[in-house]
């Protein structure tokens, strides 16, 4: 299987921005079925946007024309007034209805799957109270455990509305690429493996990514109940297929920007035929992107590497 972590190519098909695209179901399915047309992948992505679960919890988000949205500066709740804030319901609250609607376009009858995106508690938690604040509790041993209550249960309400309308929620959690594996076991494992389970339980398949270098922490990622990990360009996949449960799918990881945006398609050809020719026996293997992809990326990339990757059963039987 081949599914690049691709949705915001897919605008400059349609001719429409990101903020049209992230605000309006209709406009953001247009564009992936677009792309869909164009590429044929194995997986159907929705545009991936980090911000819904903080938007929905009060914070202001900046749209950029062309790229996915950001947090700006502004004042966060401290620790205290944190557990203030109710659950959003996902049914309702600002733009999580939006992406709900999407997920329901996504259902496919042609043998495709279709998957949506969570963002993590840790960095949802990061969001809502500062990526230095939050560092600072972590350095200073104190307990996140109702934070990280919290902030799961927010994650849950709204990946388990996802998980009842695709096939697989893809965890996002970038911020938790930061923790030792101590604090991975103690501040995290319990949160996240307890997400997996509300997604499962709701139906749907569950994937786990978090960015960057994380092969300390790849065993601890492996039992937190997920049905794969995503996992990074800097990671050496071939040594955690090696160590790694071999029912556990592994997802990745060619780099999406030095390679996809910026490489030739002889690079990516090069670079897919690499991947697989180092993971051809790994059984539950799917090549996907490191992350996902930006919206300048030449479509015509895309298309090779998905290409060979469909291709090289029959042409690696024939060798």
């Amino acid at each position: 299987m081949v599914a690049p972590l691709a949705g915001y190519p897919g605008l400059r098909l349609i001719g429409r921005s990101a903020r049209q695209a992230l605000s309006d179901a209709e406009v953001q399915l247009e564009c992936l079925k677009a792309l869909e047309k164009r590429l044929q992948p194995d997986i159907i992505f929705p545009l991936l946007d980090l911000t819904v679960e903080a938007e929905a919890l009060g914070l202001l988000i900046d749209f950029p024309e062309r790229k996915r949205p950001v947090l700006p500066e502004q004042k966060l709740p401290t620790m205290d007034r944190l557990y203030e804030l109710k659950i959003p319901d996902p049914e309702k609250s600002a733009r999580m209805p939006v992406f709900l609607k999407v997920a329901e376009g996504l259902r496919q009858d042609n043998g495709r799957m279709s998957a949506a995106f969570a963002t993590g508690p840790f960095t949802l938690l990061a969001q809502l109270i500062g990526s230095e604040t939050l560092i600072e509790e972590v350095l200073n041993g104190n307990s996140l455990d109702q934070a990280m209550g919290f902030t799961t249960s927010v994650a849950g309400e709204y990946a388990a509305a996802l998980a009842s309308r695709v096939d697989m929620v893809w965890v996002m959690d970038p911020a938790a690429g930061a923790l030792s594996v101590a604090e991975f076991r103690s501040l995290y494992q319990p949160y996240v493996s307890g997400l997996a389970g509300i997604i499962r339980s709701a139906g749907a398949a569950c994937i786990l990514h978090i960015c960057a270098e994380v092969s300390h922490i790849t065993r601890e990622m492996a039992v937190c109940g997920y049905d794969g990990l995503s996992l990074d360009s800097a990671i050496d996949l071939v040594k955690e297929a090696e160590r790694l449960p071999k029912n556990l799918v592994l997802i990745g990881n060619i780099d999406a920007r030095r390679i996809i945006q910026r490489g030739s398609i002889d690079d990516v050809r090069w670079e897919t035929r690499r991947l697989l020719r180092h993971m051809g026996k790994v059984k539950n293997f799917v090549v996907s992107t490191a992350c996902d992809v930006p919206v300048d990326v030449p479509i015509r990339n895309l298309e090779t590497m998905i290409e060979e990757t469909h291709n090289w059963k029959s042409r690696s039987r024939s060798l």
